[in-house]
C-alpha cells in the first residue's frame, strides 16, 4: 500500500533529477568540447543523473509500482486491491448485518394537533 508520507520524497527526487539534468545540459552547452573526449564534469553529472533516476524509479516502485505490476499480472482492479489491503471491503461470505431501524418508524410523530 502506498505511503502518503513518501509522496514528498518522490517530488523531491523529481526536482533533484530536473536540477541535475539542467546542470548537465548547461555544462555541455557552455563547455568547450574537444572531439573524442568527454569532460569529467559531464561524466560526473551523467552518473549523478543516472543515480537520481534510479532512486526515483525505486521510490515510484515503492509508492505503487508493486500494486501496478500485481494488477497487470493478475488482471485485478488496483483500487479494490488497495481497499482489501486496508480491510475496508467486507467479506462476501460474512453473515448479513441487519440494517438500523428507521427512527421515524420506531417513534412515529404524534397525530393531531
Amino acid at each position: 500500500m502506498p505511503d502518503p508520507s513518501l509522496d514528498v520524497w518522490v517530488w523531491v527526487a523529481v526536482l533533484l533529477l530536473l536540477i541535475v539534468l539542467g546542470a548537465r545540459a548547461w555544462v555541455v552547452e557552455t563547455g568547450s568540447l574537444r572531439v573524442g573526449r568527454t569532460p569529467v564534469k559531464v561524466r560526473v553529472l551523467t552518473y549523478a543523473s543516472v543515480a537520481v533516476l534510479a532512486g526515483l524509479v525505486a521510490l515510484l516502485g515503492v509508492q505503487g509500482g508493486g500494486l501496478l505490476v500485481q494488477s497487470v499480472v493478475t488482471g485485478t482492479d488496483p483500487s479494490k486491491q488497495a481497499q482489501i489491503d486496508q480491510g475496508q471491503v467486507p467479506d462476501p461470505n460474512a453473515p448479513a448485518v441487519p440494517a438500523a431501524p428507521d427512527p421515524a418508524a420506531v417513534n412515529p410523530p404524534a397525530a393531531g394537533g
